[in-house]
């Protein structure tokens, strides 16, 4: 007779799989799946969750310490805070692998209310961020193509009202995905207890078609929008960095020609136009390595969105339900990751942020003696 583990297994097994078709047993059967799961979603992702919880908090303190002088703090305070969301979201997702531990049919429970709750919140938070580095790398490229005039162009209170809109806009328009499940409670005998499971409600069932295709063609459309935008503002800030680089080369090899005459080389820097500070370029530079790593991670999200838009039967609860949810495990690795690494970058390329931090921590030991 089975013991109640495998029993449990076995529940989930059956419960969380799609019907059984050839195809997706020889690809990816109900056991190489769990196998992933536990790797991949209950150590990695959960750990890596556990990372972005502390660096974007820290992300957060340090530039509400700076208090949010210039625009680029608010933007990256604002990508922080839903970089913490995500990281909450992913933990919250992964805790029913420490749960199972001690009573399989509450960590079961709690997987399927996570799929409602969670699993959507890491994904539109993750939209989110990515129009937001969008909105970021605009920003910056005005920054080198017009320096003088982005000041007073894009002020603090204009990135705060632009980084409130479009958190609403976005998360908005993705929100009616929160209401087409239904979790509801049934003894399992299984598990010799009420458990929590989650099922298609009438809202979804009515609306099935033209439900999944605004939500797959929204899922396509704004990472694909982000990335264009990102890709393209790269290439001209790029540009115009190299742009500067040739010409700040050229000043001094002139400077020290004596060949050189004053006039044309006050011609030559009229023509280039004004160039960035120091300080602004290595600020240019540490949000193009962010835009850089935005560029990697949207890139397999949009490929999942078109399979999904072309592919009925790839997503929850359908024909390749397996198959789906070992894909997400690696889109889920690259969310969390992305979530997590800001404060790295900041960190080490960022000399303020540094400096703040330290100060920060070093007041904080001094208070506490």
């Amino acid at each position: 007779m089975l013991s109640t583990e495998v029993q449990a297994r076995t529940a989930m097994a059956v419960d969380e799989a799609g019907p059984t078709t050839p195809y997706f047993s020889e690809f990816l059967d109900e056991k190489s799946r769990r196998i992933a799961e536990i790797i991949m979603e209950f150590v990695v992702c959960f750990s890596i969750g556990l990372v972005g919880i502390v660096t974007n908090t820290l992300v957060i303190i340090v530039y509400a310490k700076q208090g949010f002088r210039e625009s680029v703090a608010i933007s990256m305070t604002t990508i922080a805070m839903w970089d913490l969301i995500k990281s909450i979201a992913g933990v919250m997702e992964r805790t029913s692998g420490i749960l199972r531990l001690w009573n399989p049919a509450i960590a079961f429970s709690w997987s399927k209310i996570s799929v409602v709750a969670f699993n959507y919140l890491i994904s539109f938070s993750s939209y989110v961020t990515s129009v937001m580095a969008a909105y970021v790398a605009v920003e910056r490229c005005l920054c080198v193509s017009i320096p003088l005039k982005v000041k007073w162009l894009l002020t603090p209170r204009v990135t705060l009202s632009a980084s409130i809109v479009i958190s609403i806009v976005v998360f908005g328009l993705f929100a009616v995905m929160f209401g087409i499940y239904d979790v509801v409670w049934e003894w399992s005998a299984t598990f010799n207890a009420t458990v929590a499971v989650y099922k298609k409600n009438a809202f979804y069932i009515k609306h099935d078609e033209p439900l999944f295709a605004y939500y797959n063609l929204s899922g396509i459309l704004w990472p694909v929008a982000a990335f264009v935008v990102i890709v393209v503002a790269t290439i001209i800030i790029v540009y115009k960095l190299r742009q500067g680089s040739k010409f700040r080369a050229a000043q001094s090899s002139a400077s020290a020609s004596t060949f050189s005459p004053g006039l044309e080389m006050q011609g030559k820097q009229h023509k280039q136009g004004p160039q960035l500070s120091t300080r602004d370029r290595q600020v240019v530079k540490m949000l193009l390595v962010i835009i850089i790593i935005y560029i990697v991670s949207l890139s397999p999200r949009i490929s999942l969105y078109m399979a999904k838009y072309f592919i009925y039967d790839f997503y929850f609860l359908r024909r390749y339900h397996n198959i789906f949810k070992f894909v997400l495990y690696w889109i889920w690795l690259g969310d969390l990751t992305n979530g997590a690494v800001n404060f790295f970058i900041f960190y080490n390329m960022s000399s303020s942020f540094r400096v703040t931090f330290r100060d920060l921590f070093t007041q904080t030991y001094v208070n506490s003696k």
